[in-house]
């Protein structure tokens, strides 16, 4: 029977060897055969029939066997880049990212090629793992996958494959996919910060290529360099597109001893003839800032001093000025780092008033004081919006999602351009077509494009007289509300309105983007983001280039005793997770919410609803939309920071990658109270029952302690302490005090550049009162 089973092996291609086991089995083959012999059958016969049936179940055998060892065999992965979809292959190789691109994604190679492996159970796998790994060859969008099946660690802590050097033409190509390479003397064309799950231009100056910025990577938020570097970075492919991925800040290679940059320059002192430009770097190096009143910039100030923490005040500005600012460093080696071109302003001359509408009822039992009523618009939000377009002396610049006559809002844009004041309109690319065909011909126009990549253009918002000679005829409508009968007069909606000139040259600059055919991820980030009005400090950003979702989740981590938010649609769980987290990092914090758009099952809800529980998180439940996009951060707590994150900015991935958007944060008690009226009257409608948290801060009428920026980067200001000497410490979320500071004078700063970045807690103590505010580093 052994010769039978070899004849068969030899039939069917196994080697030999494979069974030579079955040897060992021959007693039991030739005991099946004599148990089945029966008497008074011819011996022939009987075999003959044996032979047959034991042919069938040793045929059955082989197969098993076979199959088993197809499976199992290690094959190199040049070979199962071969392979054809659906196929199984078992491979081994040495990781070469760990969670830098998520937890299920991970990059392999073996000496003879590299792949792309994808599956839920990867997220252990680190750098330098050597593992097993069985699966399905599986391409997504042309990037060759193996989806895996099961998977082994085989060792740890080994030396990746070393990238190899290439051209950016020879790099980006399929026989490097899934590899680690590297490109020298590159330069990206962009400039501002980087943005997570992003493209960004590179160029060797002849060649072009791409690079990918993955949101797990903490490549997310820093500076993009704005001068030449190698970068090192894992081949990939998506759809037609190759794009280098590099894993981490580790990954972009200085030449030389540059001083190189770690923030992008921040803005603070705000004045209408001065403000103070800051950052840091890696290195110690001189500090020169470069400015002017256009790209071109013209003007410059330096300072000698070697620092990794630069700080210069620009003097002698114009109010209402916007300024393109350039910051430049140089090591005691000769080497020169550069920071991308930022765009400034001064405080303006406006009466920099901030006022807010609501068309739905408020509940003012609420209000901080009956000076302080929000204004509800009952059915005159379009009679208030036509009445700022009348008072138009100039020009009349419209970004809307949507719009229709309804209201008279289209024959009011056609009366004031009819009038001669210069009207232009950017629309969505589904803008009602009655409403923008009744545009008159002197309306100058322009949609956004109609392709998927694009997103939606969904801003809502009117910019007035920009330019006036008259510092108080330049206003900024924002908000949630489009122009259409439905979101005017049924849904609910909120506006904001800023007398600034300022502001208003910054919207300018975004609105002339699109309107010169600019539109989703092909934007820059080319506007102010800083202002002050009166003392209040103004956040305004613009989307997908500002990487507004991380202006949003800052603004909740600084929360220290309440968040309440009213979102139309909401589906990132990385701006759900500060809502959390502050349960953990703040003593008597609570939040409260109520989302238009969602199930209670999505990864949002359930990323709320623990700490929240369905007495604080609801879903609309009326026929109306709640087409808000607002947070209110600690509108109880004055010796906070109270603020409003308010816009067209929805916190979802369309929102934050592709769609046109913009979103302001302002950082001011009484529109921050007027928000939480709106709020309350809305949570009292769906059942739930208000709460405004107890502050924790023991404040008297000789101690009101203040600390600013928040988040901060490198220097903490404080100030409103009493003369006499107190002590402030600053400590880390598990309590370690980090900084402790004696003074006895009334303002102090604290040099914070080297703290990590994180939450922290600033406790002033003096006179037997203590008081404790939250802060974020950025």
């Amino acid at each position: 029977m052994i010769e039978i089973i070899k004849s068969l092996s030899q039939k069917i291609g196994i080697q030999l060897k494979v069974f030579e086991a079955l040897n060992f089995y021959s007693p039991f083959i030739n005991s099946f055969f004599m148990y089945f012999k029966m008497p008074g059958y011819e011996s022939v016969y009987i075999w003959r029939l044996n032979k047959i049936t034991m042919q069938k179940i040793v045929t059955l055998i082989l197969f098993v066997l076979a199959t088993a060892n197809a499976k199992s065999q290690v094959i190199t992965i040049a070979s199962a880049r071969n392979l054809a979809t659906g196929n199984n292959a078992t491979v081994r190789g040495i990781a070469s990212n760990g969670s830098e691109f998520g937890g299920s994604t991970r990059y392999i190679q073996d000496g003879t090629a590299g792949i792309c492996i994808y599956g839920s159970t990867l997220s252990s796998v680190n750098i330098g793992d050597s593992i097993e790994v069985s699966g399905t060859i599986a391409p997504y969008n042309n990037l060759m996958e193996i989806s895996v099946t099961s998977f082994s660690v085989i060792t740890t802590g080994n030396t990746p494959h070393p990238p190899v050097s290439l051209s950016i033409p020879i790099a980006f190509a399929e026989q490097y996919e899934g590899q680690l390479v590297r490109v020298n003397g590159v330069s990206f064309t962009g400039s501002g910060s980087f943005a997570g799950s992003t493209n960004y231009p590179i160029t060797d100056g002849t060649n072009n290529g791409q690079v990918r910025i993955n949101a797990s990577s903490n490549i997310v938020s820093t500076p993009i360099p704005g001068s030449s570097i190698d970068i090192v970075g894992i081949m990939s492919q998506y759809t037609t597109t190759y794009q280098l991925l590099p894993r981490s800040l580790n990954d972009f290679i200085t030449i030389g001893n540059p001083p190189v940059f770690t923030t992008s320059l921040t803005q603070s002192n705000i004045a209408t003839t001065s403000f103070t430009v800051s950052f840091q770097t890696q290195n110690p190096g001189n500090t020169i800032i470069r400015y002017g009143l256009t790209s071109a910039l013209g003007s410059e100030v330096t300072d000698a001093t070697l620092t990794t923490n630069h700080s210069i005040n620009l003097t002698s500005l114009t109010p209402g000025t916007l300024y393109y600012v350039k910051g430049i460093t140089i090591s005691s080696s000769g080497d020169t780092s550069f920071s991308s071109i930022q765009v400034m302003g001064t405080q303006s001359l406006s009466s920099q008033t901030i006022t807010s509408y609501f068309n739905h009822p408020v509940d003012t039992s609420y209000a901080s004081s009956p000076a302080n009523y929000s204004h509800y618009l009952n059915h005159v939000a379009a009679d208030t919006l036509i009445a700022y377009l009348n008072r138009a002396h100039h020009t009349i610049d419209v970004a809307i999602y949507n719009m229709d006559d309804n209201n008279g809002i289209v024959t009011a844009l056609n009366q004031r351009a009819a009038a001669g004041i210069t009207v232009r309109v950017v629309a969505d690319n589904g803008i009602n077509t009655t409403a923008w065909n009744s545009l008159i011909g002197s309306i100058q126009k322009i949609q956004s494009p109609g392709s998927a990549t694009y997103g939606i253009m969904h801003n809502k918002f009117v910019i007035i007289d920009a330019n006036s000679a008259d510092p108080n005829e330049p206003v900024v409508w924002t908000g949630s509300m489009n122009f259409t009968d439905n979101q005017v007069n049924t849904d609910a909606q909120d506006i904001i309105i800023f007398q600034d000139q300022t502001m208003a040259r910054s919207y300018t600059l975004e609105f002339n983007e699109m309107f010169g055919g600019a539109f989703g991820p092909d934007k820059i980030d080319n506007t102010a983001h800083e202002f002050n009005l009166n003392g209040t400090r103004v956040q305004q950003y613009f989307s997908p280039s500002d990487n507004t979702n991380i202006a949003v989740k800052n603004a909740l981590l600084t929360a220290n005793t309440s968040v309440h938010f009213l979102i139309y649609s909401f589906t990132r769980t990385e701006i759900a997770y500060p809502i959390t987290d502050n349960y953990q990092t703040s003593t008597g914090y609570f939040a409260q919410g109520i989302i238009n758009d969602t199930a209670a099952s999505t990864p949002v809800w359930n990323a709320l609803i623990g700490n929240m529980t369905t007495s604080n998180l609801k879903i609309n439940s009326f026929g109306w939309l709640l087409h808000h996009k607002y947070a209110i951060i600690d509108a109880d707590n004055l010796s906070s920071d109270p603020q409003v994150v308010t816009g067209s900015f929805n916190w979802t991935n369309s929102a934050t990658y592709k769609n046109d958007e913009n979103e302001v944060i302002v950082h001011n008690a009484n529109i921050t109270n007027q928000y939480l009226q709106e709020f309350a009257q809305c949570f009292e409608n769906e059942g739930g029952v208000v709460q405004v948290g107890i502050n924790p801060v023991d404040v008297t009428d000789n101690f009101n302690f203040s600390a600013y920026p928040n988040p901060f980067s490198e220097k903490l200001f404080i100030a409103g302490y009493p003369s006499e000497a107190s002590t402030i410490t600053i400590s880390d979320v598990v309590g370690k005090i980090v900084s402790t500071t004696m003074v006895a004078n009334q303002s102090t700063v604290i040099d914070v550049s080297s703290l990590s970045p994180g939450i922290y807690f600033v406790t002033l103590a003096g006179k037997g009162i203590q008081q404790t505010l939250k802060f974020v580093k950025q």
